[in-house]
């Protein structure tokens, strides 16, 4: 509250009445501690003085006691003396002072007793209090009646002492009086948490309360606090400073008041000023106030954006057209105002470019309140209507022209087909003269099998209120010639209200095209005729090729592992090396057939540029150094730190064969230089050039240019002298331009020749296994026990197959074509794998996968199945995966291909051991299991080695001597998966077929190795 009510206020004047009080107090009890003064001073005290005796009677009493006796009445006067007596005696008694405050009703007494060591009785000096209790009195009562005031408010209310603590609080900032008087005399930072606010709020608003005190000035701010069920409240907060006379801080009033209504209220009325204002400015019509000054008193936004438009009008010119247009706006406005009512007018605008504006216009009288009429105008932009008018009168002459002068062909019908115009151009196609035309039947001039069509067009069009544009090719006939024309047409039905609908149509003459297309068509069915007959022919060649070649390359295989002295060994290497050569050319020719055909397909995976680059020079090098050449091979890794990158290796690797053969090929001496290196590196790719140097014969420049045709070559000879077919450096040029590059040549005769390729590579992760130390080794172990169908009718490839899968352990069954595979794999057990030729005689392997897919066994149904296929196009595969096929093989095949594809359908394998028979052996002793352990992972190599030396000799009963040596510990250790294999191999040799021994044999061997892999986990690190 103000500083100057507080010190008017009765409040105030009870408070100095007590201070004067206190002061004359403290005198008096000044005054008693010092030596007994003489009687006559005593007489002049203006307060009362009494003596008493040892005796404890009354000796003395001074004037000022007598007239407090007269003061205080009889009755009082009685009481106090009576409580007066008792003290002295009790003073009197105990030998020291006393200092009390005796009270009766309204009256108080300050008496202070002290003994006198000169009488031995005891001096009272009193001092009459009534009217400082009645002052305290009135105080209190102020005070009650004050805070009830307060109380009552609807504010939070607070006073702070100097040192910014409670003093008081009223009802509305703590409801519970007992918390209330526990918060006076602290600080707000230490009820920060009571009131449920954190302390950066009270320590913001202790901060505004040191800002009042040191400006000596009121504050007032806002503060919002979120509700713990969501609301927000607002509060205006004041701080004020109170001063006493002397300036100094008396103490501070804090005042805090709920304006959340306030603040929602004024919300709610900017949101809907707003919203309005908004309204007004998103409406393109031009809205303004003005009165009759031609003032804007208001505009909306499409209002302030013209008028920035135009020229004040004390800017224009008063002859000029926009002065003239202004003074007619402001006599409509007058005449707004004077009559009072609306005025509606269509008016032109002319701005400073000389751009002519129209508008429609509303103006109505606006009243205000204290009786101004002012003018509300709205004005909507008509100019593009008022143009429409206008292009609307010269369209009807623009169509009269363009239907008499466009080239296209246009005409006009109702809906029952009858014409009611046509143009120039049209009726000269259809024969009659135009004026001839309207009122024929349009379907008279088309084809008989066109008529049919257009009537159900009619119906449909006359049926539906709706639509009816159409388009297409129809076939009309001339009238007179009978010649039949192709015409490109558009329909579109026109309804306006009142009036008939009708049907406008355009067309044009296509009938060139159309023969152009319809002859380009049957070209094409020839082409695609000529391509499948091709395709075809190359997928039988390759099948009726490769399926003798994959019994060739797979029984030299199998023949190469027999026993041969070194002269049968150069023959199965001649035979191998002719076979792989045959298949060189017929990949050479399929692959130029696909690139023909635009069917060769490049892979993305990441590989090892430098591991791919030794893998395509290595034999090469070899065969260099053979015929005595010196081969040179630039590594790449000194130019090119990280060689993983994404593309196809396979495909790289044949570019560089081919044309690194024909170095060494071509190259009587001298060398062959390979180069690679990396030119630019950016972070997501690297840029490479690779280089085939030699110093071979050279070629000419005229014979430059045919090396990359098909089944060309430089000199018509070299096929005679070298081989080849011509083909390596066609297919290795299409690579490379696939691959983004471009394959250069640079030779002279006699100087050599260098081909050489740039390619821009994608960088690539190296992949986890290759970061590991590269792949798995190739190990046979894992098909040991699988059961296996082959679906092949090819006797010469279901040997190759079985000699395959025989060393591995696997159970082969065999099938000659599809059904029979199927009731195979209905009735016998369910099958691990199944291998299945494509071209099966009656059911393809495709449609016997299908069938089998259908199956109603789930299990059965998702048997896996690998395709062996003849044909080396990829589409094929990727034709067999879309089929069911769970992976395919071309023929011929390599056995670890084959394997690895087989491995990877198997389920994970079971555990080769269980020491669960070892440990109850062991009785907890741990370290005789880790003894058996260790020595069986020291021993069993050994043991293996021996029974595949046995093995090799077929000297079965040394077999049958090893197994029964390591068998106990292979019970100990519960390698139990073999238990059948060595049961078979400890049996007499003739009692079982040598086959059954390998396949047993090969079951051990794995589940043995398997052991060996996983039992150091058991061991200690």
């Amino acid at each position: 509250m103000p500083a100057a009510s507080v010190a008017s206020s009765p409040l105030a004047a009870a408070q100095a009445r007590i201070r004067a009080l206190e002061a004359e107090l403290r005198e008096a009890r000044a005054a008693a501690q010092q030596p007994g003064p003489a009687l006559d001073l005593s007489d002049h005290n203006p307060n009362p003085v009494l003596r008493y005796n040892a005796a404890g009677e009354r000796t003395y009493a001074n004037a000022a006691a007598v007239r407090l006796r007269h003061e205080l009445g009889a009755p009082a006067a009685a009481a106090l003396r009576a409580r007066l007596r008792n003290l002295v005696a009790q003073s009197l008694r105990d030998g020291r002072p006393y200092q009390t405050e005796l009270r009766h009703g309204p009256h108080g007494l300050q008496v202070s007793l002290v003994p006198s060591a000169a009488t031995g009785g005891v001096n009272a000096y009193v001092v009459n209090v009534t009217a400082r209790l009645k002052a305290e009195q009135q105080m209190l009562e102020q005070q009650e009646f004050y805070e009830r005031v307060l109380d009552e408010l609807p504010s939070q209310i607070a006073v702070f002492g100097p040192d910014q603590r409670y003093r008081y609080l009223n009802a509305r900032s703590v409801p519970d009086a007992a918390e209330r008087r526990q918060w006076l005399g602290k600080t707000m930072l230490d009820t920060a948490g009571f009131m449920g606010r954190s302390p950066d709020v009270a320590a913001r608003r202790h901060g505004l309360m040191l800002q009042a005190m040191a400006e000596r000035r009121a504050l007032e701010w806002q503060e919002s606090h979120t509700e713990p069920d969501g609301r927000v409240s607002h509060f205006l907060r004041y701080y004020q400073p109170v001063f006493g006379a002397a300036g100094a801080l008396e103490f501070i009033i804090a005042y805090n008041a709920d304006i959340t209504g306030r603040v929602q209220a004024e919300a709610q009325l900017r949101e809907q000023q707003e919203f309005t204002a908004l309204v007004l400015d998103t409406t393109p019509n031009v809205t303004y106030v003005r009165n009759l000054d031609q003032q804007v008193l208001f505009q909306n936004r499409a209002c302030q954006v013209l008028r920035s438009e135009i020229l004040p009008l004390h800017a224009l010119a008063p002859s000029s057209v926009a002065a003239g247009e202004r003074r007619a706006y402001a006599t409509d406005d007058a005449r707004v105002v004077q009559n009072r009512q609306e005025v509606v007018t269509e008016d032109c605008l002319t701005l400073p470019s000389g751009e002519v504006r129209w508008y429609h216009t509303v103006k109505r009288p606006l009243l205000r309140p204290d009786g101004a009429v002012h003018v509300l105008g709205v004005s909507t932009d008509i100019t593009a209507l008022k143009q429409a008018q206008y292009t609307l009168e010269r369209s009807e002459k623009r169509y009269r022209d363009l239907m008499h002068y466009a080239q296209a062909l246009i005409c006009t019908y109702d809906l029952a087909g009858t014409l009611l115009s046509a143009n120039p151009v049209l009726a000269a196609l259809l024969g009659p003269p135009a004026a001839a035309l309207p009122g024929q039947p349009l379907a008279a001039y088309l084809l008989a099998d066109d008529r049919p069509g257009f009537a159900r067009y009619l119906g449909r069009i006359a049926a539906t209120a709706a639509g009816g544009e159409a388009e297409g090719v129809v076939r009309v006939r001339v009238h007179g010639s009978g010649a039949v024309h192709h015409l490109l047409y558009r329909n579109v039905v026109v309804r306006e209200a009142g009036q008939a609908p009708y049907v406008i149509s355009h067309a044009h003459n296509i009938t060139a095209r159309v023969l152009a297309e319809q002859a380009a068509h049957r070209a094409r069915e020839e082409a695609e005729a000529t391509a499948r007959a091709r395709e075809n022919f190359l997928a039988n060649m390759s099948h009726e090729i490769r399926t003798p070649m994959n019994g060739v390359l797979g029984m030299t295989a199998q023949l190469a592992k027999t026993r041969l002295d070194a002269r049968q060994q150069e023959m199965v290497r001649i035979v191998r090396a002719s076979g792989q050569h045959l298949l060189v050319v017929l990949n050479d020719v399929l692959d130029i057939a696909k690139i023909t055909a635009g069917k060769l397909e490049l892979e993305q995976t990441a590989f090892n540029l430098c591991d791919a680059l030794a893998e395509a020079l290595q034999p090469l090098a070899a065969q260099a150094r053979e015929k005595g050449l010196a081969f040179e091979a630039w590594p790449l890794r000194a130019t090119c730190p990280v060689p993983w990158v994404l593309g196809d290796p396979h495909r790289l690797i044949q570019i560089l064969l081919n044309l690194v053969s024909n170095a060494v090929k071509f190259t009587e001496q001298g060398s062959v230089v390979v180069k690679s290196e990396q030119l630019s590196e950016t972070p997501t790719a690297v840029t490479l050039r690779f280089s085939v140097v030699d110093t071979g014969p050279g070629i000419g420049p005229a014979q430059q240019a045919l090396v990359f045709e098909s089944f060309a070559q430089a000199q018509a000879d070299t096929a005679r002298r070298y081989g080849g077919t011509g083909l390596g450096l066609s297919i290795s040029r299409a690579l490379v331009e696939q691959m983004g590059g471009a394959l250069t040549l640079s030779s002279a005769l006699g100087e050599g020749s260098t081909f050489a390729f740039t390619l821009v590579l994608p960088k690539a992760e190296a992949p986890a296994e290759a970061s590991a130390g590269g792949p798995a080794p190739y190990d046979t172990g894992r098909l040991a026990g699988a059961r296996v169908l082959l679906v092949e009718d090819n006797e010469i490839s279901r040997t190759v197959v079985r000699m395959l899968l025989e060393p591995w352990g696997a159970q082969l069954d065999e099938a000659p074509d599809g059904p029979t595979a199927l009731a195979q794999l209905a009735a016998a057990p369910p099958y691990d794998v199944v291998l299945m030729d494509i071209q099966l005689p009656g059911m393809s392997g495709a449609d016997a996968t299908a069938r089998l897919r259908q199956l109603p066994d789930p299990c059965l149904a998702a048997t896996p199945v690998i395709a062996l296929t003849a044909n080396a196009f990829r589409a094929d595969g990727e034709r067999y995966l879309a089929a069911g096929f769970n992976d395919y093989l071309a023929k011929p095949y390599d056995e670890a291909t084959l394997y690895h594809k087989m491995v990877a359908l198997l389920p994970p394998p079971a555990p080769a051991y269980d020491l669960a028979h070892l440990r109850r052996l062991a009785q907890g002793r741990a370290p005789f299991v880790l003894k058996i352990i260790r020595s069986f992972l020291a021993n069993a190599p050994g043991s293996l080695a021996q029974l595949r030396a046995a093995a090799a000799a077929h000297d079965w009963p040394q077999v049958a001597r090893v197994v029964h040596h390591i068998k106990p510990n292979l019970l100990a250790l519960g390698i139990t998966r073999p238990a059948a294999a060595v049961a078979l191999l400890t049996l007499h040799p003739a009692e079982e077929s040598a086959g059954a021994r390998a396949q047993a044999l090969a079951t051990l061997l794995a589940a043995v190795e398997q052991a060996l892999r996983e039992l150091p986990a058991e061991l200690p690190d």
